[in-house]
């Protein structure tokens, strides 16, 4: 594609807790770069309307005849919308590490959530809330893996990537994207990478932990095998 020249969208789904504020970041520094249009939720006039639940029918009205990056979106939606052009990025994480990053952001750090709320969520304390949450998550990534994953125009990327190998993920983002990754914007846009600087855990702080296997590290042994039971099918068709 010429620059400045965009005539089909490429769309980036995801879920919360995937690091979206930080792809959304980067779509619109590719955007700016580029001189293609970006449709986001994630801007200080927002220029897209996320879905409000799962399998959602109607996301795609809002994007008739329209071109660029797309979102990053928190929610998988019905395909039926999708132009045969259209190229679709999935950027997942190990669903296990979202839940305990849920509890945490929930709990403690996430603005706007009711005091009361939260300290009913201490006092029930992390392994319960996963427990309780999970069929709720498995659903967005259930549709994903049925409806997504095998897609010819559909790539996954991984959350894990974009916090410890991000010129590898970034790389993987722009060629879907017909972009040349070798350039040396995008050089130095890999190695602009907050996560990679956190080293102790903050509960309070927005990115409280990146590393990946935070799970393995916080619930119990009871609950990692409830999880690994619920999540059986999903967990190998994305690799964890």
């Amino acid at each position: 594609m010429v620059q400045g020249v965009m005539d089909r969208r490429i769309l980036v789904f995801t879920v919360h807790k995937a690091a979206s504020l930080g792809v959304a970041e980067v779509m619109r520094r590719v955007a700016k770069k580029e001189g293609w249009p970006l449709h986001s939720a994630n801007m200080k006039k927002a220029s897209l309307v996320e879905p409000k639940a799962p399998g959602d029918v109607e996301f795609f009205s809002q994007l008739e005849g329209k071109t660029g990056l797309v979102g990053p979106i928190r929610m998988p939606v019905a395909l039926a919308g999708k132009a045969a052009s259209d190229k679709l990025i999935l950027n997942l994480r190990d669903p296990r590490d979202v839940l305990v990053s849920m509890f945490f952001s929930w709990g403690y750090s996430h603005p706007g959530v009711d005091k009361d709320l939260r300290a009913r969520l201490r006092s029930e304390g992390l392994d319960e809330f996963v427990l309780r949450e999970s069929a709720a998550l498995k659903e967005k990534y259930e549709l994903y893996v049925r409806n997504y994953l095998s897609l010819p125009d559909t790539i996954l990327l991984k959350y894990e990537d974009f916090v410890l190998d991000r010129p590898a993920w970034l790389s993987a983002f722009l060629r879907l994207c017909d972009i040349d990754p070798e350039q040396r914007h995008y050089i130095r846009l890999g190695k602009n990478n907050p996560a990679a600087k956190v080293r102790e855990e903050d509960k309070f702080s927005h990115i409280r932990k990146a590393a990946p296997g935070d799970h393995e590290e916080k619930l119990k042994a009871g609950t990692i095998a409830e999880l690994n039971s619920a999540w059986a099918n999903i967990l190998p068709a994305l690799g964890y």
